[in-house]
């Protein structure tokens, strides 16, 4: 009775919304326009072109005005752009559901549960072509600020700003490529407690994301970068930038951008890849995982945490290698600690309730990228998983980014649907 009543329900709102397009189509038309090309005015070809839609209440269709430009020859229906559709058929309404479904599983999974919840039949590729160009158009908005002049930053809601930035890698254009990641969040003053370390840490709130597929370190910064100012970087009530990562030189060469005066600058070094450092050095002197390199790091790695970098250093200058793998490792070792000495400074960063541990930062790589990225069989084009990446990343951050793309009428500037690809598998 309930699917009876939904496919109704479905006609009748169909039917609504073909009178209120109707209705807004008399109400605003009459206008003629000038050629959004050349800017010479535009003749009226047909006082009635059809425009069919599929929408989240029902499907409809409706007439309006159709010019077209003496000059260059190009077409417009103006009444397109003002209710918002743009060049796709599906709603404004339904293009956001539609995407945000397509964040969080495949695009075949995606329409078969639109069709599902709607009681309506939606094609898989169709779906992809317009979250595709949602997509696209996200990634023109990033590009856009990223460009522009250095806008006011936004007014912190807390003095201390988290930025983290990490690496990952998904299968793209028939290879594996990295895709860079950034987080920035809000960090404190609230607190809350680690069940594995025992200790409170300041919380980490209002996260905001950013992911970039293949790009060079120097042209994902300025995302980073954007993001940390629309969460207060510049603002003069923020008193404290805290960077957290691994001790990938591509993160830490750029890290200066966030250095303002009259701001403590702190770099953080993921102590979890610190303590993997520290194994390998063990592995390569005492034996992979043998109780003499168990008992040889223990000692190392507490004493890190208690008292920081220095003890470690010491332990390093007491080993003797004999063996090109052990002359190598301790080498490496001793060349990523002394580039990172003063981002280990634990016992102050514990002390002042930061966090140490990049699970914030790796979490995100995880829930990010791999979750929606890495399933069994998907092959994405770049094109394909930017565009879903820029919408994952609006959608899984303070809802106030997500709904404030989608009020800038999106799909009024997306690029036309045959100029996007299908996907190359239907698992993506």
């Amino acid at each position: 009775m309930e699917r009876s009543v939904q496919a109704l329900l479905r006609v009748l709102g169909g039917a609504v919304m073909a009178r209120l397009a109707e209705a807004s189509v008399a109400r605003h038309g009459g206008t003629r326009p000038d050629c959004p090309h050349c800017g010479r005015p535009m003749r009226l070809v047909e006082r009635q072109r059809g425009r069919e839609m599929r929408g989240l209440v029902g499907d409809f269709a409706f007439a309006r005005p159709y010019y077209q430009c003496r000059s260059c020859g190009g077409g417009i229906a103006p009444d397109d752009e003002r209710l918002g559709i743009g060049t796709v058929s599906y709603t404004p309404a339904l293009s956001r559901v539609a995407a945000m479904m397509v964040t969080e599983v495949p695009f075949e999974r995606a329409a078969g549960n639109l069709s599902e919840t709607l009681g309506a039949t939606f094609a898989e590729a169709e779906i992809y072509r317009i979250v595709e160009a949602l997509g696209v158009v996200a990634e023109a908005e990033i590009n856009a600020d990223m460009a522009a002049p250095e806008a006011a930053p936004a007014t912190p809601t807390a003095d201390t700003l988290l930025i983290g930035v990490d690496g990952t890698t998904s299968f793209i254009d028939g290879d594996w490529h990295e895709v860079k990641v950034g987080v920035v969040g809000i960090l404190g003053p609230e607190l809350q407690h680690d069940a594995e370390t025992g200790r409170d840490l300041l919380k980490v709130s209002d996260p905001r994301y950013c992911a970039a597929v293949a790009t060079e370190a120097g042209a994902f910064f300025p995302r980073v970068a954007l993001l940390a100012r629309q969460a207060g970087f510049g603002h003069p009530g923020l008193r404290r930038v805290v960077c957290l990562g691994d001790g990938g030189r591509w993160i830490w060469n750029r890290t200066s951008i966030f250095r303002r005066d009259g701001v403590e600058h702190i770099e953080i070094l993921d102590y979890m890849h610190a303590s993997e450092h520290v194994w390998q050095v063990a592995d390569a002197f005492f034996g992979d995982g043998t109780l003499n390199a168990h008992a040889w790091v223990g000692p190392v790695l507490q004493a890190l945490l208690d008292q920081g970098p220095t003890p470690l250093m010491e332990a390093l200058g007491k080993l003797r290698p004999r063996s090109a793998r052990q002359k190598r490792e301790l080498q490496n070792a001793k060349d990523y600690f002394t580039a990172n000495r003063d981002r280990m400074r634990y016992p102050d960063f514990v002390a002042q309730q930061l966090p140490i541990g990049s699970g914030v930062v790796e979490a995100t790589c995880r829930s990010l990228v791999c979750q929606r990225t890495k399933g069994a069989g998907m092959r994405w084009t770049k094109a394909g998983a930017q565009a879903v990446l820029n919408l994952r990343c609006l959608h899984l951050s303070h809802p106030d980014r997500w709904r404030s793309f989608f009020a800038r009428h999106p799909l009024r500037r997306t690029p036309q649907l045959a100029a996007l690809r299908q996907p190359q598998t239907q698992a993506a």
